[in-house]
């Protein structure tokens, strides 16, 4: 077989490749520990230190002597306000955005509430595009300085960042072509994805699912929506329909992909509505227009009665829920993410109970996500950075830009 020609151009590429990626994970490095580390000359190390120092990518700090008879080294370090990324969660009742550094580091974020007005692409989109323009302005940054915006909706997304499926108006509202929008409005690298799955992104980066490899993170708000990670890679499928929920219609004793919050919610406000007197609950000094989940798992932590009993139904409920995923997707965790994850332990407690008597082998991991309501945004980011680094070598950074 003959060998394929390899070109001076992509042997300098790999050569880079080489030293912005260890760069890019390091606060500091000298130029041998460069050479130590890539396996390249001393020449070719420096050499590509000096491109990417013009490219914008690096920068040179002051040279230091590595003993006494020696020549002082160069210094290199990776320019991380060479550009930003945004991520941006785009909710169906809010609306945040936050920047960060091309390491991650947050530098501002900003919420916009979607009221009744706003259920239009039109509209939705200014306000997608607004949310990015005002956490840019907090963070003192420029629009030119985005290297990538990433955007999560509730609705499947394949990998073109479009809703395929077509059998669902809210699906179209929440995806109204967002991508094509900020590209077309700002130049920028735009991703859209499935908020579950950028929640699950989250779990893998900073969350629970560092250290697993197989783990299910449950979005379980008002809907259920899930983000699958298998052997460390996100599954999406052929249109972006993995994770979504619309099966559990059919599975017994569940039947409906309404969430956790909704669930405790309309299950508490319909056993007060029922009610004749005083029960001895908390919760009947509640409005009842007002009542949320937060108000059960903290009466059940008391111990009252009604709320008690709302969370052990709800239990049976999330048990069978997570079974199907342990007999779908096999995995060593499953994450309850979200805002409701803040103050679900209750309910999390019986449903480790339970779920046993429907899983085999037992042992699957049920946690509440530690990354609070902001889990979609720091998906996002993460997922705007990846971009950023696999591209970097066709990307000019802000900086020079």
């Amino acid at each position: 077989m003959a060998k394929i020609p390899v070109s001076s151009r992509q042997l300098r590429d790999v050569s880079t490749r080489l030293v912005l990626d260890h760069v890019w994970d390091t606060d500091e490095v000298t130029g041998s520990a460069l050479i130590q580390a890539t396996g390249l000359s001393r020449a070719t190390v420096h050499d590509v230190c000096d491109e990417l120092i013009a490219q914008g990518w690096l920068v040179e700090l002051d040279s230091v002597r590595e003993n006494e008879k020696g020549r002082p080294a160069r210094r290199y370090a990776f320019a991380a306000r060479a550009g930003v990324v945004v991520g941006v969660d785009a909710g169906q009742h809010r609306i945040s955005a936050t920047v960060t550094d091309l390491r991650g580091a947050s530098l501002s974020r900003t919420v916009l509430p979607v009221g009744p007005d706003d259920g239009t692409p039109d509209r939705r989109l200014a306000l997608i595009e607004q949310a990015a323009l005002t956490a840019l302005a907090d963070a003192s940054a420029e629009p030119s300085a985005v290297l990538a915006v990433a955007v999560g909706v509730p609705a499947p997304v394949d990998r073109d960042g479009r809703t395929a499926f077509r059998d669902n108006p809210f699906w179209d509202l929440m995806n109204p072509d967002i991508t094509g929008h900020l590209r077309s409005r700002h130049g920028w690298t735009a991703l859209t994805d499935n908020d579950a799955n950028l929640a699950a992104v989250a779990e893998h980066w900073r969350g629970h699912g560092r250290d697993v490899r197989c783990h299910v993170t449950l979005l379980a708000g008002e809907r259920f929506g899930a983000g699958v990670v298998d052997d460390g890679r996100l599954l999406r499928g052929a249109r972006g329909g993995v994770g979504e929920m619309r099966y559990l219609d059919l599975v017994e004793g569940v039947g409906s992909a309404d969430g956790i919050a909704a669930l405790v919610r309309d299950d508490a406000r319909a056993q007060l509505h029922r009610l004749d007197g005083d029960a001895g609950s908390s919760l009947q000094d509640v409005p009842v227009a007002t009542l949320d989940a937060t108000h059960v798992f903290a009466a059940a932590l008391d111990d009252d009665p009604l709320a008690l009993t709302v969370v052990e139904h709800v239990a049976a409920l999330v048990a069978r829920v997570v079974a199907t995923f342990a007999s779908i997707y096999d995995p060593e965790r499953v994450i309850i993410a979200g805002a409701v994850a803040e103050s679900c332990e209750p309910l999390l407690a019986l449903v480790r109970d339970q779920l046993d008597r429907y899983v085999d082998p037992p042992g699957i991991e049920v946690l509440a996500s530690g990354l609070g309501r902001d889990i979609v945004t720091v998906g996002a980011v993460k997922r705007a950075l990846d971009h950023v680094r696999e591209h970097a070598l066709e990307i000019t950074p802000a900086a020079l830009g």
